[in-house]
């Protein structure tokens, strides 16, 4: 029998990838349902239309968002796995600059998905600190093992 080619925690992680997203969407979709008072004052109906086209398109975005995150990370990967968070963490930042530029008078949808994506700043962030610190942990050790052997 042919041992599998990815350690067996890389489905754990798409798993939590794909409950990740299917919290994003909920999220997403009752973020349509929330009103939203600025439109409100400006729209003469008495109430707004569901943003059915926002959500799909902020859904989308954010599907697009974790994959590429999730695809860049790889964390079944051990080496090197500190510079593919810093890349994923910069990237993400340098993306979520303009949705916080663009955050006044923002529709609930738009709003949520700014939020989601300072969400997956901040994990990334998490994650970059613990496994880097984790690195330098293995290579004090290993450099500290070397030392002993050629004493």
């Amino acid at each position: 029998m042919n041992p599998p080619t990815r350690p067996r925690y890389a489905r754990l992680f798409w798993i939590l990838v794909a409950l990740t997203w299917l919290a994003v969407i909920a999220a997403l979709v009752n973020a349509g349902f929330t009103p939203d008072y600025w439109m409100l004052r400006h729209f003469d109906g008495g109430t707004l239309p569901y943003p059915t086209s926002s959500v799909v398109v902020f859904a989308l975005l954010s599907t697009v968002e974790l994959a590429i995150a999730a695809l860049i990370v790889r964390p079944w990967r051990f080496d090197r796995l500190w510079l593919r968070l810093l890349i994923a963490f910069v990237l993400l930042l340098a993306w979520t600059f303009p949705w916080l530029a663009s955050m006044m008078h923002q529709p609930p949808v738009q709003g949520m998905h700014l939020l989601w994506l300072l969400l997956l700043d901040v994990g990334l962030l998490l994650a970059l600190c613990v496994v880097s610190l984790v690195s330098a942990w293995r290579a004090f050790a290993e450099r500290k093992q070397a030392g002993r052997a050629r004493s």
